[in-house]
């Protein structure tokens, strides 16, 4: 798995590609981490190039999707891959974690979300 960073106004997008497995998922988790303790919460994660996701895989991105929310941020999937789309239908993980069938329309819900964590 080769993880790539970069940057939207205040949103990290990290771009995997890959197969986000066992012998990956506590790396992934792992970077997460570090963003977050940099203050980093907002995280557009762009799957389009990983081919494979199994249960460590998911369980790395229901973590980090805890971890971020207790830090009142927020992480996005992006355009996930077919086979990851799968797994994440077929657990039904798709209805917690927040998916965008585009980074772009990611990089909105996060933007929003910073936007409206200001305004509190």
């Amino acid at each position: 798995m080769e993880i790539n960073i970069g940057m939207d106004g205040d949103v990290v997008i990290m771009s995997i590609t890959g197969d986000l497995v066992a012998s990956s998922a506590e790396e992934f988790k792992s970077q997460v981490a570090k963003l977050a303790d940099k203050k980093f919460h907002f995280i557009l994660v762009e799957m389009s190039k990983v081919n494979f996701m199994d249960s460590s895989g998911l369980w790395a991105c229901m973590a980090v999707h805890k971890m971020l929310s207790g830090k009142t941020g927020k992480m996005v999937l992006a355009r996930p891959s077919e086979p990851v789309g799968k797994v994440l239908r077929l657990t039904r993980a798709d209805q917690k974690l927040n998916i965008a069938s585009t980074p772009r329309d990611g990089i909105n819900v996060l933007h929003d979300a910073i936007i409206a964590g200001r305004k509190k």
